[in-house]
């Protein structure tokens, strides 16, 4: 079973975070949502997420990939966390993906892997634009633009980590049109 790390920080995207995360576990995949900091997570909206754990918790677990939900200042707050950066940097080597949402593809930028990709964000969240696409898939890095892009960017994910068929099953006990 694939294992996903979704990390949360205070002022996360709520739309995000909990469309991956639950998404992500309806197609069978290990997710642990792990707050920077013990204890809940206010999101931007004022909704309030108990992460499964502290990140100091999980630090020295392996994930199959990391997804960052975006939001500010929950993206501002995942950029400046060096232990993102390094989990960024470990999950790559070993082979895994990462993939970040609206505003979190700065943290990729910050930790240096989106030079010579393809990649897109919320507008104005990276100093080097991005494709302005809905979603960006460049070999292990995933990106997508903003919360109206969160279902169809975690059934992209669910491909990633499994496969077509499982996405399929998902897609359509959602019952999207």
């Amino acid at each position: 079973m694939a294992r996903v790390l979704v990390p949360l920080a205070q002022g996360c995207e709520e739309l995000e975070a909990v469309t991956l995360i639950d998404l992500l576990r309806r197609g069978g995949i290990e997710v642990i949502a792990a707050g920077l900091d013990a204890g809940p997570v206010r999101c931007s909206r004022g909704t309030v997420i108990v992460p499964d754990a502290a990140l100091a918790t999980v630090l020295n677990e392996s994930f199959d990939m990391i997804v960052m939900p975006g939001g500010l200042p929950g993206a501002d707050h995942l950029r400046d966390d060096e232990r993102i950066a390094g989990l960024l940097h470990r999950t790559l080597e070993s082979g895994g993906k990462v993939a970040a949402i609206c505003a979190a593809p700065k943290v990729l930028e910050k930790a240096g892997l989106l030079e010579n990709r393809r990649f897109t964000a919320f507008p104005d969240a990276v100093e080097k634009g991005g494709s302005g696409s809905p979603m960006e898939v460049d070999g292990p890095i995933l990106t997508s633009r903003g919360p109206g892009t969160a279902m169809d960017f975690a059934l992209e994910l669910i491909e990633q980590l499994t496969d077509r068929a499982n996405r399929e099953r998902v897609e359509t006990a959602l019952q999207r049109p």
